[in-house]
């Protein structure tokens, strides 16, 4: 009995030791992404491994060092050793219908989808788009050839309670601050969940934007600029016009009206309720017979439809204020805050992409 009573306790004693020595291991050797618990995520942590980086090979003091000096963001798309990341972001509300299409575009595009990453924000919706951004992730990350597989697909859900009668009101004068505002935080929450030390380039590129070159990423990158951003249009079988009205030019009578506004008052752009004396780059198509699709406009205000950034424009500061910021919120306040950081913002009046309407 006393034979058998010290063989139970040193087995116990050897499992409480083995515990124990797994306990402390997996403190110091693993770490979990923080958004593990309200997120889906479909990566690997050590595809983030891509910047210089040591790890020192004392396991009782283990830890990663990036040196970001070392993240490029150049022109150079066609070279060989290019290793800039893209990571394309696109908040979703209640876009089901869209996810389809949407995934269609992304993977015919050329830039090398091994430096590629997707990330969404779900928000307030009740028509299955988590779902099927789930199921779309997980088709196109696991399905594929290893070639044509994106390097990371992530899906954040955030809801902010804000809710319009009806899709119609979504662009009604009288409820565009609030929207503008609830999309602000969006935008921010997903960059900020997204946004990993091996990204040279974010590319905002909302989820009804149907039609858009496979070349978009190589081209726009090209340009080496710290924010530039594509005409968006709409077009039917036998028309078409400006969609994206928020990328626009300052005035002398605009900076005026300016001049008059309290400091919280925000100006929005294509309604009759409010002139703002703007040039709008929807109006630039092809003027003063300019039709290199390349040619290229200095800008004031961008919207978000497809938007580049560098992303050190973004760790620099520049985000989307939800307060007004020089009378703007949202995309057209980041371009006002990339500008008074000392970055440029460009527009490309004859270069097309096409939204859904």
């Amino acid at each position: 009995m006393i034979f058998n009573s010290r063989i139970q306790l040193t087995t116990v004693a050897l499992i409480g030791s083995c515990l124990t020595c797994w306990l402390i291991l997996s403190t110091i050797s693993f770490s979990f992404p923080w958004w593990g618990e309200w997120s889906s995520s479909v990566c690997d942590h050590q595809d983030r491994r891509t910047l210089p980086l040591r790890t020192s090979s004392n396991t009782q003091t283990k830890f990663d060092y990036y040196d970001m000096d070392g993240l490029n963001t150049t022109n150079q798309v066609h070279h060989e050793n290019n290793l800039e990341h893209v990571l394309i972001l696109t908040p979703f509300k209640e876009s089901a219908r869209h996810i389809e299409r949407y995934f269609e575009n992304v993977n015919r595009l050329t830039y090398p989808h091994n430096l590629i990453s997707l990330a969404f924000l779900v928000s307030d919706s009740n028509d299955g788009t988590v779902e099927k951004l789930q199921e779309y992730a997980g088709r196109f990350r696991f399905q594929q050839e290893a070639w044509q597989r994106f390097r990371r697909i992530s899906i954040f859900q955030r809801d902010f309670s804000f809710e319009l009668a009806g899709n119609e009101d979504r662009h009604a004068f009288e409820v565009q601050v609030k929207r503008r505002q609830i999309m602000a935080k969006s935008r921010n929450t997903l960059l900020s969940a997204a946004l990993t030390e091996e990204i040279s380039w974010v590319l905002w590129l909302d989820g009804d934007v149907i039609e858009y070159p496979a070349t978009l990423l190589e081209e726009l990158i090209s340009l080496d600029k710290d924010i530039v951003v594509p005409n968006c249009y709409w077009h039917s079988y036998n028309e078409e016009g400006g969609y994206d009205k928020n990328n626009w030019q300052e005035t002398p009578e605009s900076w005026a009206l300016q001049k008059t506004l309290e400091p919280e008052d925000v100006l929005v752009e294509g309604y009759k309720e409010l002139t703002t004396h703007r040039r709008l780059m929807i109006d630039m198509k092809g003027a003063d017979d300019r039709t290199d699709i390349f040619y290229a406009v200095p800008l004031d205000g961008v919207g978000g439809t497809c938007t580049l950034v560098k992303a050190e424009v973004h760790r620099n500061g520049a985000v989307f204020p939800p307060f007004s910021f020089k009378h703007q919120v949202e995309t057209e306040g980041l371009a006002k805050m990339a500008k008074a950081l000392g970055y440029e913002v460009w527009g490309l009046p004859n270069y097309l992409v096409y939204h859904f309407i």
